[in-house]
């Protein structure tokens, strides 16, 4: 199709690769399964980039708006909803597609619609939009909508949407929370909804009433996040080599310590006497930071530890298919939530390699209930110790004198205290260092004030000037 020809259908992303958002490059997965041409709405690209010109083949136009503002912001909502209006509302869809994150995608497609009212209009939900990882409604200052204006244009929406079908679905409040809306008028006014996983949408609908909850579910549908065929596995071969008789096991992505740790590995690791265990590699493709090296550092099989940088997409799609054993991990909820929401979507990634897979898993989140080879529970650390056992016996190095030193779990805890108190007194010596350059810099201050009053300082000004030009 040529440029000046629309294709029938608009993703809206304002994260898209060759963005490394994955928010971005799940959406452009979407678009490749679907395997029909489209257009893309995108927010101009960053200095960070993945090689991803495989979707190039489904994409007709891409169009750019450019928006610098904070990414959970009304500034930022506006800015996108505005430019991106410039750009499409003169154009006929018969499809859009938004999805979050960011909530910015969402409010762009709910103009369109609004616009463009036999527009079939489907948004997917990434994550809860409302509620943070510890269950809690965000309320971030930037986020506060406070437009009486708009506020009233939406309320005049939800009143047409009310006598059309005959519902009662509240209006909104001047001010209100941006992320509320975001999830309120997209159920209401959406075709199709999309939630990963069922946790997900029933943590969403729990912070809205029964009505509006119940039209969601009508016209909503779980859909995991998806996974490329074979072939997308081998586009760009990695050079990463393995020695071979090793059990390589590996884990893709950010830790996000602490809602995601390796405590449980390190803890299996370390406690399991076993004549092969040193044949276990254990790759971590994680950004390196002083916080990871500390963590690792008192740990015996360290040197099992190999930390690599992140690789881009295809190459980390081609890498999968090198190693044994694949590792994933639940965000920790216990206590937030009372269904872990959220899926990984890496997991997706994994399922397209053939590999075995080993999912550390919190209690009723949707990965404990999936068949994978290898599982164990996020708060056991036994079981993986378990499970560590079974991968040796299941690669060919049984031992039957192995034995399990149950001290290391006290030991760690130690360890860990100790990291806390060296950073607490590392900090405290920071502050105490700052807070006499503070004093050295307020008596400076102090001297130059009468510096720049003196008679010697005006008298020289010219002559000052002079010299910067030579600097």
């Amino acid at each position: 199709m040529s440029d000046s020809d629309n294709a029938e259908k608009l993703v809206i992303s304002f994260k898209f690769p060759p963005d490394k958002d994955i928010s971005g490059i799940v959406v452009a997965k979407r678009i490749i399964n679907d395997n029909s041409v489209v257009d893309v709405l995108q927010n101009a690209q960053d200095d960070d980039s993945y090689n991803f010109d495989e979707v190039n083949d489904f994409i007709n136009e891409r169009l750019y708006v450019s928006v610098d503002s904070e990414r959970d912001s009304v500034e930022c909502i506006f800015n996108f909803v505005n430019q991106g209006l410039e750009l499409i509302d003169d154009r006929e869809y018969k499809e859009i597609y938004s999805r979050s994150w960011y909530m910015s995608n969402h409010y762009l497609a709910l103009e369109y619609k609004f616009n463009h009212p036999d527009t079939f209009w489907v948004a997917e939900f990434s994550d809860p939009v409302l509620l943070n990882m510890k269950g809690k409604i965000k309320t971030h200052k930037l986020s506060v909508l406070n437009d009486e204006g708009y506020i009233e244009k939406l309320n005049l929406r939800i009143d047409e949407y009310n006598a059309q079908h005959s519902t009662d679905f509240d209006k909104l409040d001047n001010p209100n929370n941006s992320f509320y809306i975001a999830e309120y008028l997209t159920f209401l006014f959406a075709d199709r909804i999309i939630f990963t996983n069922e946790n997900q949408r029933e943590t969403m609908l729990s912070t809205h009433d029964d009505e509006i909850g119940k039209l969601a579910v009508e016209k909503s549908e779980i859909m995991p996040h998806p996974t490329l065929d074979e072939k997308y596995y081998h586009l760009a071969e990695t050079s990463f080599e393995l020695k071979e008789g090793d059990i390589n096991l590996a884990y893709f992505g950010n830790s996000y310590y602490p809602s995601r740790h390796f405590e449980p590995l390190f803890f299996a690791f370390e406690s399991l006497n076993h004549r092969y265990k040193d044949k276990i590699k254990f790759h971590l493709f994680i950004k390196k930071d002083e916080f990871i090296d500390a963590l690792i550092d008192d740990l015996e099989f360290r040197d099992n530890i190999i930390i690599n940088d992140p690789l881009d997409y295809f190459e980390f799609l081609n890498a999968t298919l090198k190693f044994d054993v694949l590792l994933i991990n639940d965000t920790l909820t216990e206590g937030f939530f009372p269904h872990n929401p959220y899926l990984p979507s890496k997991l997706s990634d994994y399922l397209g390699s053939g590999r075995d897979i080993w999912a550390i898993y919190e209690k009723n989140s949707t990965l404990s209930t999936l068949d994978l080879k290898y599982k164990s529970l996020l708060t056991d650390y036994k079981q993986s110790r378990e499970v560590l056992l079974n991968i040796l016996n299941d690669y060919g190095y049984a031992d039957d004198e192995f034995s399990f030193d149950d001290s290391f779990y006290e030991k760690r805890i130690n360890q860990l205290n100790r990291m806390i108190f060296d950073r607490e007194m590392s900090n405290k010596q920071k502050n105490i260092k700052i807070k006499q350059l503070n004093n050295k810099n307020k008596k400076l201050n102090e001297e130059n004030k009468k510096l720049l009053s003196s008679k010697s300082w005006k008298t020289t000004a010219p002559l000052r000037k002079m010299m910067s030009f030579f600097r």
